[in-house]
């Protein structure tokens, strides 16, 4: 039987968007069965802490789990790609700092793009650094260790968690704004690179303030300054680099990206669902006992932030001479 041309559109025009129905009603049921939040670095450090204090709010919203997976490797590159693979079902999450998706494309040779595999969901905080030398320096300020490697051009040594991580660039940073000449010793991450200025092995570290606070506290290490705009709450009477050092900025971002595909209605909910969980004062005061910041960025907010800080560190190395690897 042959149908009228009218009635023939309105079921071809119904089947068509079935599939866009189908999705929406998927996305109504989410989360349906445990989510999954990837974390590309160590347990313990900031990104892994937060993304449980996040995972925990949001499994009492939910009444369903997140699962927080530690999959670490090459400056949290190898996490990032396996989000990028995964499918875009919104129950493989990235919950990361800005490493991998604005820090290491000015030197690493990546398998994916940051601003065109991920969708950003939203920044949750932020984690400045504080630039700390051992006592047995003899350095107290950051005028002492400007004068210390003028004296002896490449003697001073600046430890990092890796290539392309935030000590790294403020070493970097320092170096070409200070006019002078440090040597960069690579670590596998944070937490070995603070090691080696409590061993007295190298001479200064941009470490993440929550890594450095205990050790300050202690006196095993001095501070010389932060690497925010500002002091940091948690330092208030510790000056920042940039009041000497103007374009001297490092202020590290911790957030939660999706698969690039994944249905816009589903990364709007978790969204929602995160700024909920951020306003919460049980969950700021513990960010504030971890020395962590609350900083809230989405939308077209956070990806003009991801822009600029990519092409800014770009900017860096390409004026450094440094070659991608």
């Amino acid at each position: 039987m042959k149908l009228p041309r009218r009635q023939f559109l309105h079921l071809a025009a119904g089947a068509a968007a079935l599939p866009a129905v189908s999705r929406i009603a998927r996305a109504r049921a989410y989360p349906s069965r445990p989510v999954r939040f990837l974390v590309p670095f160590p347990a313990g450090g900031p990104a892994d802490v937060l993304a449980r204090l996040y995972g925990q709010k949001l499994s009492q919203r939910w009444n369903q789990p997140v699962v927080v997976e530690n999959r670490v490797g090459a400056t949290g590159t190898i996490g990032t790609e396996a989000v990028v693979r995964a499918p875009p079902d919104g129950y493989t999450l990235l919950f990361t700092a800005d490493l991998p998706i604005t820090m290491a494309p000015a030197l690493l040779k990546l398998r994916y793009d940051p601003q065109r595999d991920l969708a950003p969901v939203a920044v949750l905080a932020k984690n400045d650094q504080l630039v700390v030398v051992h006592p047995s320096t003899g350095i107290r300020s950051l005028a002492d260790l400007i004068g210390a490697a003028k004296a002896k051009p490449g003697a001073l040594t600046f430890a990092s968690g890796g290539k392309a991580s935030p000590a790294h660039l403020c070493g970097e940073m320092l170096k070409q704004q200070a006019n002078i000449d440090m040597t960069h010793v690579p670590y596998s991450g944070a937490a070995p690179a603070m090691n080696a200025v409590l061993a007295g092995d190298v001479t200064m570290f941009c470490a993440p303030i929550p890594l450095g606070m205990a050790h300050l506290k202690a006196g095993k290490i001095y501070a010389l300054g932060v690497t925010g705009t500002a002091p940091s709450p948690p330092l208030p009477d510790l000056a920042p680099v940039s009041a000497l050092y103007p374009g001297l900025v490092i202020s590290p971002w911790l957030g939660l990206f999706a698969p690039v595909a994944t249905p816009p209605v589903v990364t709007q909910l978790v969204r929602d669902e995160l700024k909920k969980a951020y306003a919460d004062p049980d969950l700021q005061q513990k960010l504030a006992i971890l020395a962590l910041e609350p900083a809230w960025l989405s939308g077209a907010e956070l990806s003009q932030r991801i822009e600029d800080d990519t092409a800014k560190w770009m900017d860096l190395f390409k004026s450094a001479g440094a070659e991608a690897e």
